[in-house]
């Protein structure tokens, strides 16, 4: 069999570390060759690339840590500011950030941040606004109006920084929505959760299964949609963003399923209870399908994994029962689970590279 167009075809290919790695088995590179030609495809950062990521994570956390303290000023000297002195200094921060992204352009690294800067603050002018006038909007409404301000920003910023806060104001906007205007509660229950802090109170949240679908189902269509054009456009590429999105998904479908299969067989009265881990084994049977066959990602594979496990693990607990031997079997079956899991990753992980 031919297998010279194989080879060019393999040449043409981008150079990657999986594809250096089956060359260097191949052609049994010796160490010290195998480390230079990482060194020039730039794998391995080199001193530059180092000031590089340093200088990024110092300009994103720079620019966090600024709004958290415009946030933290006008909070701590509320009574003492006039109304115009708050509502001028957020706007006056706004349209600099905005003439600094102008300036600097959406390319750069400090672009990007100005253009972020200026979204974050819109939701604190928003909330500035409510709480100075008093206009008795219902909260989700702050968060609604805030994505819908920026998001002529997050299409003309090309920034998976942006369209996560998007995704964030998104999700807020469907929990409150959902609790304060469609179905409120009054309970001892949500009001001690809403003291104890936001996790607590967004788990109390997820015990509402028809809520805690719609959050899985928006946040899926989300990654859908991501994973389908990312592969068309540069700058969605980068991958944290689809994980983030992923683990909000797994999250809130793991979460419903847990409560299902510890609530007991009563759930099952309302066939969309029973939905839970109908959405659960077809979100993950399809991520493990996508990102094993179309778009490698261990990370996604792992959690993907790591869903499986606490989910199979809370339903062998729920039908054996309480008991020291229980325990055993359960640590037993964590053991096993992750043993396998490991072991397939590393198997999926070698045939990317004989396949790359």
């Amino acid at each position: 069999m031919n297998t010279a167009p194989d080879k060019t075809k393999m040449l043409t290919r981008p150079a990657t570390s999986a594809r250096l790695r089956q060359i260097a088995m191949q052609l049994r590179w010796r160490p010290l060759v195998y480390r230079r030609a990482l060194q020039l495809v730039g794998v391995p950062p080199d001193a530059e690339r180092w000031r590089q990521l340093a200088e990024r994570f110092l300009l994103l956390f720079a620019s966090l840590m600024i709004c958290t303290g415009i946030a933290a000023l006008f909070a701590y000297n509320w009574a003492e500011l006039d109304r115009f002195v708050k509502f001028g200094a957020i706007e006056i921060g706004i349209l600099g950030c905005v003439a600094l992204a102008w300036y600097r352009g959406l390319d750069a690294l400090s672009g990007q941040s100005a253009l972020f800067g200026a979204s974050a603050l819109v939701g604190l002018l928003l909330a500035v606004y409510g709480q100075t006038y008093q206009t008795g909007a219902d909260p989700y409404g702050l968060f609604l109006s805030w994505a819908l301000l920026i998001l002529g920003w997050a299409i003309i910023g090309r920034q998976p920084g942006i369209w996560m806060l998007m995704v964030i104001l998104a999700n807020l906007s469907l929990i409150l929505y959902w609790e304060q205007v469609l179905y409120p509660q009054e309970n001892f229950a949500a009001g001690l959760a809403t003291v104890l802090g936001p996790l607590v109170r967004l788990t109390e949240a997820f015990s509402d299964f028809r809520l805690a679908q719609l959050v899985f189902v928006l946040n899926a269509a989300i990654l859908i949609l991501w994973e389908w054009f990312a592969g068309s456009v540069i700058w969605m590429q980068g991958r944290w963003f689809p994980r983030l999105v992923a683990i909000l998904a797994l999250s809130a479908i793991v979460a419903t399923t847990l409560i299902l299969i510890f609530g007991g067989l009563v759930s099952l009265s309302r066939w969309l209870h029973s939905m839970a881990p109908v959405w659960f084994a077809v979100f993950v049977l399809g991520c493990l399908w996508y990102y094993r066959r179309r778009r490698y990602d261990l990370f996604m594979l792992s959690i993907c994994l790591l869903a499986i496990v606490l989910v199979v693990t809370s339903a062998v607990a729920r039908l054996l029962g309480d008991g020291f031997e229980v325990a055993l079997i359960l640590a037993l079956l964590v053991i096993g689970q992750t043993a396998a899991s490991a072991y397939w990753l590393r198997a999926v992980a070698r045939s990317w590279r004989t396949t790359a």
